[in-house]
Formats: structure tokens, C-alpha cells, sequence
């Protein structure tokens, strides 16, 4: 009787792992863009989110906890292109920019609509504006005063990676 239940234990101890290592994890998907303006700044940058669990559209904007997204960073640089400045807007599926706004269609893999992405602070640079309208680079000066040095018809382009 002892052997038998000994031969259970092992049996279900077996099927356990193999069950438990057999479901696949969640599979975050990873996507770039870039952006060029008419007088040659641009920016690139990147996102990730759990493809298995996102909605068709993702939405977020504000500072705080993510809906969806695990990370974003964007970069910036001048028609020579030199780096001019990178922001983590979301680490670890939270945003760090009280103005920061985006959404993106996980269906057709299309950024949409609103975007706000970027800096916020003296110093800093964005990109904001409307996709396939009018995407513009905004510069932040010392005194908080805000300057577009670049702008597009709102043209962004999206690469999608698993």
C-alpha cells in the first residue's frame, strides 16, 4: 500500500511539472516607430505590451499606472542627427509624465489619434499632435515658453516585433 502511494505521489508530482512548464507565458510584443520632420529632427522609439491580454486599442495617458503598456522610450535628434534627448515615459508599466498620451490599434498595429510623448519640463522636447494631421517637435525653453522646431502631416511609421 505504502509502494502504490509512493507511485501516486511521483505520477502526480510528474504531471504537475509537466503541466506547469508546458503553459506558454504571457508573450509581450515589442514595437518601434520613427518620425522625421520636414526639416529633418526626428525620433525613434519603442513600446512593449502583453499581446495575449492587451485590448484592440491601447490608450493611456497621465501619469501613474499603465492600462497596458510595460514600457516606452522615445529618443530625439537634430536634422544632423545628433542625439538630443531620451525619455523613459513608462518603466516597468508606469508612466512617468503627467502629460504623456498615446494609443495604438493592437489589431492593425497602428499608432492612432493623440499623442503626447516626450519631456515636459524646462529644457526639454516632445512630440505632440495628431496622427496622419499634424505631428509637431516642441521645445520647452529655460522660461517654460514652448517652440515648435519641427513638424510633419502627422506621418509616424510602425515596425512590429515578436
Amino acid at each position: 500500500m505504502k509502494r502504490s502511494f509512493a507511485q501516486l505521489v511521483v505520477v502526480t508530482s510528474l504531471t504537475l511539472i509537466l503541466l506547469l512548464t508546458s503553459i506558454a507565458p504571457a508573450e509581450a510584443i515589442t514595437v518601434n516607430f520613427t518620425w522625421q520632420g520636414n526639416k529633418g529632427y526626428s525620433a525613434t522609439g519603442t513600446f512593449n505590451y502583453v499581446q495575449k491580454t492587451a485590448p484592440a486599442i491601447l490608450s493611456e495617458k497621465g501619469f501613474g499606472a499603465t492600462e497596458a503598456l510595460e514600457s516606452f522610450i522615445v529618443s530625439f535628434a537634430d536634422p544632423s542627427n545628433h542625439p538630443i534627448k531620451t525619455y523613459n515615459n513608462i518603466i516597468d508599466s508606469v508612466s512617468t509624465s503627467n502629460y504623456f498620451q498615446f494609443n495604438f490599434n493592437t489589431i492593425t498595429q497602428d499608432i492612432i489619434g493623440s499623442i503626447d510623448i516626450g519631456g515636459e519640463s524646462p529644457g526639454d522636447i516632445y512630440l505632440k499632435g495628431t496622427v496622419d494631421t499634424d505631428l509637431s517637435l516642441i521645445q520647452v525653453s529655460d522660461s517654460g515658453a514652448e517652440e515648435i522646431i519641427d513638424s510633419n502631416s502627422g506621418r509616424i511609421v510602425v515596425q512590429s516585433l515578436l
